[in-house]
């Protein structure tokens, strides 16, 4: 499971790794001014044929697992026990009702009953939300600002996505062997030792081509490939009949809040110190380190059930509820 989910993690960094890919391509071609005015389109409408393709695979391929279907069909008939006293409403406005019913009934039990999975989730993927969109991406732009290369930073970045492809696949194998929690914290954790000092680094000299090759992929690229597994994680918090919500609302609030604002907090944080970005994101991986051992704390209090798909391997047996000794 963890290699195949590791595919996710591979595509995603070929999808930025074509995107560099494209704007290279792109300023080779055009000049400045034209780049400014209509070059920076093409690439956009390029991306409507894989897209379509995906979307495609998706709607007429791939299909829903036996456990969703059975819990889809036990809640259908839940719905239509419910309802048996209005057959005397039309059948079009019973239809309706029973939808509308359904709905209500599964978002409010969704709040009530899952509240503690969200947050978990959500501080789960603080830390790789930040670096990527702070690190990855705003550390591109913050190179390019203090003097670095233009061609050797696109070639630094490159090769960062090369190399966190490369590594997806085995850290799918140790998500597998240890795993998804116990990675994602283990890359939070090394995240969080790291992240100031890699910054300190990239400061220090960002016109010099072995730190930027280091430091820019090297490190970030080994960091940002702990998370290659982070969807699993999200995915084992919450029960068939609401992982798709559970997983949606945790992972993009999480990812969209956090990560989309990393880039401004980076900038920002420069304002009241040079190294900043750095005690970012190293604040970002505590956060997820605090937030996955309270997760710990509230499942062995029986709060909480962390792995709803494989309990093992998970993150250790001792994270364990009383229930499950």
């Amino acid at each position: 499971m963890g290699r195949c989910v590791a595919l996710i993690a591979i595509s995603g960094n070929m999808g930025f790794l074509l995107a560099r890919v494209a704007i290279w391509s792109s300023q080779w071609v055009f000049n400045e001014d034209e780049m400014l005015h209509w070059g920076w389109r093409w690439p956009f409408l390029l991306a409507f044929f894989p897209g379509v393709i995906s979307a495609s695979g998706r709607a007429f391929c791939l299909k829903e697992s036996e456990v969703f279907e059975a819990e889809q069909h036990l809640l259908e008939e839940s719905d239509s026990d419910d309802s048996d006293e209005e057959f005397v409403v039309k059948q079009t406005s019973q239809t309706r009702s029973k939808e509308r019913k359904s709905t209500r009934k599964h978002l409010k039990n969704f709040v009530g009953s899952n509240v503690l999975e969200v947050v978990i989730g959500i501080g789960g993927v603080i830390s790789a939300a930040v670096f990527n969109y702070g690190g990855c991406v705003w550390g591109n732009s913050f190179l390019k600002k203090h003097g670095a290369s233009r061609d050797y930073l696109m070639l630094a970045g490159i090769c960062s996505r090369l190399l966190q492809m490369l590594l997806a696949f085995p850290m799918g194998w140790l998500t597998d062997t240890y795993g998804c929690a116990f990675m994602n914290f283990a890359g939070a954790m090394v995240q969080t030792f790291a992240g100031f000092p890699m910054f300190m680094a990239l400061r220090a000299d960002p016109t010099s081509l072995p730190n930027l090759f280091v430091t820019y992929t090297f490190c970030f690229a080994l960091i940002a490939s702990f998370n290659a597994t982070i969807c699993m994680y999200c995915a084992e918090l919450f029960p068939t009949s609401v992982r798709n919500l559970g997983v949606g609302v945790s992972f993009n609030v999480g990812v969209g809040f956090f990560g989309g604002f990393a880039p401004l907090m980076a900038e920002a944080s420069l304002a009241w110190s040079p190294y900043g970005p750095g005690i970012l994101f190293s604040l970002a991986g505590a956060t997820t380190c605090i937030t996955m051992l309270l997760s710990v704390v509230w499942q062995r209090a029986g709060k909480v059930r962390l792995a709803h798909i494989r309990p093992r391997p998970y993150f250790g047996t001792w994270a364990d509820g009383e229930e499950e000794k």
